[in-house]
């Protein structure tokens, strides 16, 4: 029987503690400055990084639905477009604002002086802004 090239250790990746550079949870110093590593801090290191990703992943994908909203909206003055742009922006209008919330439910109360959770942070409340004027003051109907 041949070794299984299964991927699914137990390694991430977060910054070293000392030169902030990123690397994974397998090592036993850092290869950029020698740090040795503390696998258990390494650890809920990686699980903090990985929560962050994922926090700044989902407020570009609102970032992202908050740009096609445009075009949707657009379509709705085309004809044989009309009806697919009138269902994709009621979608769109109404799903953002669920993801927002989702999204503030998720990791709004995280703490961390990272970057990219600011910039998340930021993103989303633009986000969560324009897409309350539009929910409030853009009224799209059949006729």
């Amino acid at each position: 029987m041949s070794p299984s090239l299964s991927l699914s250790g137990t390694v991430a990746v977060f910054p070293c503690p000392t030169c902030q550079e990123t690397i994974n949870t397998s090592m036993q110093e850092c290869p950029f400055c020698g740090t040795d590593i503390d696998h258990p801090i390494a650890a809920a290191s990686a699980t903090e990084t990985s929560k962050i990703s994922r926090a700044y992943s989902d407020a570009s994908y609102l970032k992202i639905m908050l740009g096609i909203l445009i075009p949707f909206g657009a379509l709705v003055f085309f004809p044989f477009l009309g009806l697919a742009g009138l269902v994709g922006f009621v979608f769109i209008k109404y799903a953002i604002p669920v993801m927002a919330s989702r999204w503030w439910i998720k990791y709004g109360r995280m703490k961390s002086q990272d970057l990219d959770l600011r910039k998340a942070r930021k993103t989303v409340i633009v986000v969560s802004v324009v897409s309350l004027v539009v929910l409030l003051f853009v009224h799209v109907g059949l006729l």
